[in-house]
């Protein structure tokens, strides 16, 4: 007897067991390998403790399903929060449907089965980046819904229970699609590592954890534009991008794009990095609106906080004023918004403004970094972006007519530049007079020596000399 108690008492509660497993599972999951879409969806919304804002959830169907969702979103910003509350969301939402199920007298296995494969269906879900954590709560309302007609079912102890139960379902069905409205989902799909690499990069960067930048584009199999925009921009800011341009052959700087209807949403998104780095606030201030009307609903929290920080550096108080007052109404950003228009590093930045005429009809980044480095020659990202993009593009004579224009007074004594400037002494047959006045390493004219021996050697992969013989540039 006290073996089939066991038993008994085993096989009632292993489903409650095995779902909570699989629920911590799918936790590990998310939480170690999957981590960076929460910070993704976190940012593409901007959820504000206001009425007013609010209020406007309640004009449409799935109105709590909605705003349950964003409200709990906005917390994906923490480690480690993210995965708690989508696991505990889908905890939730399994055993509603398990319970319910047992209660319309389902056999334990029957009920178990349904309810794993919808935990499995809502884990697939949230693979893609789109599917919103509302759709969730949604099924979860649902879930609720049916769990709470069940109830119905042990109160009516006939087969006629079934009537009562279907019209009690049938009762609920309209408030409850005003309240949970439908779960959206827009495709099914595996997990998308690449773009979660993508992502790691992008928050990475956005966390100041530069090192972990170089480390995960280093360390990555396949390297992307995306990822290799963020990795130049680390070595710009530290004053090295000449140091590693060729680090990856074909390389990307962003500096060539052009913001239209095909340009891919996360380029759109993370231009405004560029220019914010170069230190053109208008041309950063376009890019972030841009990002923020091609995000969902029009709103990314990101975008507002860097255009409050567009507006600080340009000391606008009235714009300033506006976004810093959307940010404390926020959970997440109101510490930050309190402390921003004070901190030093806004009053840094403001050194490197663009002082020139700053109405442009075109996005040209050459001539907004001319501008950029004719308001402050000591701007050296911009030095570095203008003399790289040139030398990626093999155009010599425009990289010997920007370094003449900005070097002159200050020598940027770099290898890459040293042995572009030989390129262009050769081609001109300059004097013995003007490789002296620029070239000023020496091992640069030995190496160059050697290279003209056996050009197109593989030994010298590391010169900007090989990647004009062998490597493509890039299109623009």
């Amino acid at each position: 007897m006290g073996a089939e108690r066991v038993k008994t008492n085993f096989l009632k509660y292993m489903p409650g067991i095995v779902i909570v497993l699989l629920s911590l599972c799918s936790f590990v999951f998310f939480q170690y390998f999957y981590p960076y879409h929460f910070f993704y969806q976190e940012q593409n919304q901007l959820f504000l403790l206001s009425w007013e804002y609010i209020s406007t959830y309640f004009d449409k169907p799935g109105c709590i399903a909605k705003l349950v969702g964003d409200f709990l979103t906005q917390f994906y910003y923490y480690l480690y929060a993210g995965a708690t509350i989508l696991n505990i969301s889908l905890l939730l939402t399994t055993v509603l449907l398990y319970r319910a199920l047992r209660n319309f007298k389902l056999k334990r296995l029957l009920s178990f089965l349904t309810a794993f494969l919808l935990f499995a269906f809502l884990v697939i879900c949230h693979f893609d980046v789109s599917y919103r954590l509302s759709s969730t709560i949604s099924m979860m309302g649902w879930m609720m819904v049916l769990w709470l007609v069940s109830l119905l079912s042990k109160v009516y102890k006939s087969r006629s229970s079934l009537v009562p139960c279907a019209l009690s379902l049938a009762v609920a069905l309209l408030p409850a699609y005003w309240l949970f409205g439908l779960p959206h989902v827009k495709r099914l799909q595996g997990p998308d590592f690449i773009l979660e690499k993508n992502f790691a990069i992008e928050n990475e960067y956005h966390f100041g954890y530069y090192d972990k930048v170089v480390e995960l584009v280093r360390n990555s199999e396949v390297r992307n534009d995306q990822m290799l925009f963020f990795y130049n921009l680390v070595q710009a800011q530290r004053g090295v991008l000449p140091d590693h341009l060729l680090d990856f052959t074909p390389n990307y700087l962003g500096t060539f794009e052009k913001i239209g209807p095909e340009t891919p949403l996360l380029t759109i998104i993370n231009m405004n990095e560029l220019y914010w780095a170069l230190g053109d606030m208008t041309f950063t201030e376009r890019a972030a609106m841009m990002a923020n009307v091609f995000s969902p609903e029009n709103r990314n929290n990101r975008m507002v906080k860097r255009l409050a920080e567009c507006a600080i550096v340009s000391g606008d108080k009235a714009a300033a004023r506006k976004f810093l007052g959307l940010m404390e109404q926020t959970l997440v950003w109101r510490g930050w918004a309190r402390n921003a228009p004070s901190a030093v590093y806004y009053a840094e930045k403001a050194r490197f403004n663009n002082q020139q005429d700053t109405i442009s009809i075109s996005d040209n980044a050459h001539f907004i970094m001319m501008q950029l480095l004719d308001s402050n020659p000591d701007n050296e990202v911009a030095l570095d972006y203008i003399l790289c993009s040139t030398l990626l593009l093999k155009d010599i004579e425009n990289f010997k007519r920007d370094y003449d224009r900005y070097c002159t007074q200050r020598p940027r004594l770099k290898k890459l530049y040293q042995e572009a400037l030989c390129i262009w002494l050769a081609g001109s047959n300059a004097s013995e007079e003007e490789w002296h006045r620029y070239i000023k390493q020496s091992d640069v004219m030995h190496r160059f020596v050697q290279y003209n021996q056996q050009r197109g050697s593989a030994a010298f992969r590391d010169t900007y000399w090989y990647y004009f013989d062998k490597v493509k540039a890039p299109k623009i």
